[in-house]
């Protein structure tokens, strides 16, 4: 398989995750790089939970999940991602994936997810550092 980079890698070889947060004016922007799995979804918890701490009451409720860095997605992956809408949806927020592409749009189709998310294309300004599509 060949990542947007060029670079080959092997698909049996779990990658790992990589995710940025940083609390802007309006939202939490999360930017998820590599394999979100079983063996690495709980880390985004602890980095949402890490910027919550840090930010306090002021933390926005709105939530942005850039995915164009995604490499594979498991269902540990997308319970994950539904954590994140229930967290955001019970301080009245809401989550948008942004740059779902592949593999991952149709699952969150085929479990009927697509409708807990807002879906846009990928933000060029703060998009993932390298990757390829969940696929």
């Amino acid at each position: 398989m060949s990542t947007s980079s060029g670079v080959h890698r092997d698909p049996s070889r779990p990658q790992p995750l990589r995710v940025q947060a940083r609390a802007e004016a309006t939202h939490l922007t999360l930017v998820l790089v590599g394999d979100l799995t079983f063996g690495t979804a709980a880390s985004v918890e602890e980095h949402v939970g890490a910027v919550a701490a840090e930010a306090g009451p002021d933390l926005p409720a709105d939530l942005v999940v850039d995915v164009a860095g995604l490499d594979f997605c498991d269902s540990a992956g997308l319970a994950a991602l539904i954590g994140l809408q229930r967290r955001a949806a019970r301080r009245g927020g809401t989550v948008t994936l942004a740059g779902v592409s592949g593999t991952l749009r149709r699952v969150l189709h085929v479990t009927g997810a697509e409708i807990l998310f807002t879906l846009r294309p990928a933000d060029p300004a703060h998009g993932a550092e390298s990757g390829g599509r969940a696929g």
